[in-house]
């Protein structure tokens, strides 16, 4: 009885409980979008992290992390190889080669951890070969050749990354709609190369006006893009002796990753072709990355491996890629901080509706004490009262989140305006929003919690009414 009256309540005055419902509906539905595009760019951290940067584990010699040193190779690497191989949960693994080097070109320099990689094994544990830029070239061959693969940003550096207009590039802008009359102005800058990004925007914003660069300017870029594959690399770093040592590369390919820090920083060249530079009959080994069936088996992993690597250090993701852990463990605070915010202001509004309903309907709440219904009915069907306005708006907002989050986990949120600062940062500039169960757990919860609450003062007040007192007024 009790609950059919605390439901028939919240819908006496219609206009007041739906303003209540649709604010709790729009709160949830926002912490839901909120949350779902930070657990989707989390995520996607963490799994570029892992598939294009540290693997799951990384085993190094002690003294390399401390300097790097080239004649600072594994200890013991027959028996850590055994001890990979012989891991259950390994998926794969792969040896490297790892030095600091200068990359120059005729245009440009800049510093280099250049990898020496089995390209078909390095496929396994790196998903590097699937970034390769469109019109990028391709991942280097298994057959030692003097290739090098570098990164998006590593061209731009070294001005093998330039940008003009071509005949393809004009069809290319036709086919994306661009009107006539814009295309006809690039006419004015066709086939003239410009090595430096900067110019050629400077270019465009002579031939165009401010509107159509704002709306266009970003596709002409994309479109005008060239990369000069097959370019010279010169690679200059110090052998085991400290003697300079030079070797001469072309550009097999470009990629790009979320991260531009680490793009920037890396290259890949066959494993053989270093050994052959610096002179050694066998590859030294630096580094072997691990890739396991699953996450949630990196700490033991690590733990088994450390026990037979004397004199090397093993290190799990959350060693290497801390920013990436960090988020990843902290998710439940943010959660409770984003969430809790929303439920703290939505408790206002509850409670003042609440109180509301409560002094408009005084006299009827003493007549009801005065013909025998006792203050624990009255304090239970306040609290009914608050739960049900509460609940309403909650199951409305998860339904719609829900929705909401499972078109957005399809089509992605694309913030290509912000793209360079969020892949400066190692987040991608698209992300795929995404909620837990235990996400959809924790807000009913947190709703139950706001709901007992939010009706505390409200039932309250409706028990210290006098039932004498309220049937006298009017």
């Amino acid at each position: 009885m009790i609950a059919k009256i605390s439901w028939k309540n919240v819908w006496r005055n219609k206009t007041r409980s739906l303003v209540v419902i649709t604010s709790v509906t729009l709160g949830i539905l926002a912490g839901i979008l909120l949350i779902g595009i930070m657990q989707g760019w989390v995520e996607q951290r963490m799994y570029d992290a892992i598939h294009n940067e540290v693997s799951h584990i990384q085993i190094h010699n002690t003294h390399f992390l401390e300097n790097e040193d080239l004649a600072s190779t594994l200890n013991n690497i027959s028996e850590t190889i055994s001890a990979v191989e012989s891991l259950p949960e390994m998926r794969a693994w792969v040896k490297r080669t790892k030095l600091t080097a200068i990359a120059t070109t005729p245009w440009g320099s800049t510093g280099l951890f250049v990898y020496g990689i089995e390209p078909e094994k390095e496929k396994k544990v790196s998903e590097i070969h699937t970034r390769i830029v469109n019109e990028g070239g391709e991942y280097p061959g298994s057959s030692p050749e003097g290739t090098i693969l570098i990164s998006d940003k590593t061209a731009e550096v070294l001005k093998i990354k330039q940008y003009v207009v071509t005949e393809k590039s004009i069809d290319l802008l036709m086919d994306n709609k661009v009107p006539g009359d814009i295309v006809s102005k690039l006419n004015q800058i066709k086939d003239t190369r410009f090595r430096i990004q900067e110019e050629f925007e400077k270019r465009l914003r002579e031939i165009l006006s401010a509107h159509e660069i704002d709306r266009y300017g970003a596709l002409i870029m994309k479109n005008a893009v060239d990369y000069r594959i097959r370019s010279r690399v010169q690679i200059t770093f110090s052998d085991i002796n400290g003697n300079p040592v030079q070797g001469v590369f072309r550009v097999c390919g470009i990629y790009k990753t979320t991260n531009t820090g680490y793009d920037q920083a890396t290259a890949f060249v066959n494993i053989e072709d270093l050994a052959s530079l610096y002179g050694a009959t066998d590859p030294l080994i630096h580094e072997i990355a691990v890739i396991l069936d699953d996450i949630k088996k990196a700490d033991l992993a690590k733990k088994k491996l450390s026990e037979v690597s004397a004199g090397n250090t093993v290190s799990s993701w959350k060693d290497l890629a801390p920013d990436a852990a960090m988020m990843n463990d902290y998710m439940i605070f943010y959660y409770f901080i984003f969430i809790g915010i929303i439920m703290l202001a939505l408790a206002f509004g509850i409670i003042n509706t609440m109180l509301m309903a409560i002094l408009e309907r005084t006299k009827e709440l003493g007549m009801l004490m005065a013909i025998g219904m006792n203050r624990k009915k009255i304090f239970s069907m306040i609290m009914l009262e608050t739960t049900f306005l509460t609940s309403v708006g909650a199951i409305a907002g998860m339904l719609a989140g829900w929705g909401m989050i499972s078109i957005l986990s399809k089509t992605g949120i694309h913030f290509s305006g912000w793209g360079e600062g969020f892949e400066s940062i190692g987040y991608a500039a698209s992300v795929y929003p995404r909620v837990t169960l235990e996400f959809f757990i924790f807000i009913v919860l947190m709703v139950f919690f706001t709901a007992i609450l939010s009706s505390i003062w409200p039932a309250h007040k409706a028990l210290r009414l006098n039932p004498l007192e309220t049937l006298r007024t009017e």
